[in-house]
């Protein structure tokens, strides 16, 4: 992968994503995009999201860095290996996908389908769900429940709360497949 590719991806999951969830809203009777984004930010709502990303990206670090997972990190780290990136770049592929993704899966696809099978086609739409790999499966297993948490939040915090996290969750995982010397 080149970095001028992930910069690609990174900007049409924040443009396109909310692009087709306003999109659908002007099909829907059920669905209105302007309900996902409440009028004020909640700094409360912001340090349960904050909190919850630290959460889920410790147990994601920890569950990476058991022996079992070795080879699963390899290849994850193999994907992007090459690629020069900075702080920044990965705050903005963050961002990005903390954005994008959040209000089309959990603001608009939840709407539609519920927490546990947007979070389940979340996962699936990212590769990771492989029943030839143990280890991937089981991680797969936990990013569902990640992904679903991210749900939670949208469904009992605010959306905010939701892409704080995941670009959160995202940093952390950037951090640790892109600059791999002496992460894991």
């Amino acid at each position: 992968m080149q970095k001028s590719k992930l910069f690609i991806a990174a900007t049409i999951t924040l443009f396109a994503f909310p692009l087709v969830a306003f999109l659908v809203s002007n099909f829907s009777r059920s669905f209105n995009y302007y309900e996902i984004f409440p009028e004020r930010v909640s700094i409360f709502n912001l340090a349960i999201g904050l909190g919850f990303g630290i959460i889920v990206s410790a147990v994601a670090v920890a569950i990476l860095r058991l022996k079992k997972f070795k080879d699963l990190t390899h290849n994850y780290q193999v994907l992007f290996k090459g690629i020069d990136v900075t702080w920044v770049d990965i705050i903005f592929y963050s961002i990005c996908a903390g954005v994008g993704e959040e209000i089309f899966f959990r603001g608009m696809l939840l709407e539609f389908i519920g927490i546990w099978p947007a979070a389940i086609l979340f996962v699936a739409l990212h590769g990771y769900i492989s029943f030839k790999s143990t280890p991937k499966l089981i991680y797969a297993a936990y990013l569902i429940i990640v992904s679903a948490g991210f749900g939670y939040l949208y469904v009992y915090t605010d959306i905010y709360a939701a892409m704080l996290a995941h670009a959160f969750y995202d940093v952390i995982m950037f951090w640790l497949l892109l600059k791999p010397k002496s992460r894991i």
